[in-house]
C-alpha cells in the first residue's frame, strides 16, 4: 500500500461497499437502506482517521491517539527494536501494555486506529499520566511481567512482587530529619 492509501483506507472502503451492495438494489440508482447505513458510519472513520493524520502532519512523532472511552492511548514513535520501522505503544493509566510494529509511519497511525484509537488525544497525555503514582507502580510492575514472560519468575512470584510494589507505596512517605 502507499501512503495515499493508508490515508484512503475509509474512503476507499466507500465505492468498495457501493459496489458489493449494486446487485441487491431494486432500482439501481437509489441506495439501499443498508448501503446508506454502512457509507454514513464509513464516513465518520474517513472523517475521524484524516483528523488523525492531520495531527500527524503537525506533530509528527509522539502524536498520541485516544480510544473511544478515554481510558486507553497510542502512541506513534519509531520502533527502538526495528530500525526503519514504526511502532505505537499502547498504554493506559497503570502504563505500557503492548506495541505493534508496521514499515511506515502512516501504516502504523492506521493501525493504531483500526485497533480502536480512533480520536486524537491532548498532546499532554504521556506527561500527565506518567508523572502519576498508578504509572510509576505500572512500571515497576512491568519488570516483573516481562521476568514472568521470559520465565525467569513464575506466576505467584510474579504475584508476590506486584504485592510488594502495592506494600511499598502505600506506606506513608517519611520526612528526612
Amino acid at each position: 500500500m502507499t501512503t495515499s492509501s493508508f490515508r484512503n483506507y475509509y474512503f476507499d472502503q466507500i465505492e468498495a461497499t457501493r459496489e458489493l451492495l449494486r446487485p441487491i438494489h431494486s432500482n439501481k440508482d437509489t441506495p439501499c437502506a443498508l448501503e446508506k447505513t454502512l457509507i454514513r458510519e464509513i464516513k465518520v472513520r474517513h472523517e475521524n482517521l484524516q483528523a488523525a493524520y492531520v495531527e500527524l502532519d503537525e506533530l509528527g512523532l509522539g502524536m498520541i491517539l485516544q480510544n473511544g472511552s478515554g481510558d486507553s492511548w497510542a502512541l506513534i514513535l519509531p520502533d527502538a527494536s526495528e530500525p526503519g520501522r514504526f511502532r505505537y505503544s499502547a498504554f493506559r493509566d497503570i502504563g505500557w501494555m503492548s506495541h505493534y510494529s508496521k514499515d511506515t509511519l502512516d501504516e502504523a497511525v492506521l493501525e493504531a486506529f483500526k485497533s480502536g484509537f480512533t480520536r486524537v488525544a491532548p498532546r499532554d497525555t504521556l506527561d500527565k499520566l506518567s508523572a502519576t503514582l498508578e504509572w510509576k507502580k505500572g512500571s515497576e510492575r512491568l519488570a516483573h511481567i516481562e521476568a514472568h514472560q521470559r520465565g525467569s519468575l513464575t506466576y505467584s512470584e510474579m504475584l508476590a512482587e506486584f504485592k510488594k510494589i502495592e506494600t511499598k507505596h502505600s506506606q506513608p512517605t517519611k520526612l528526612a530529619a
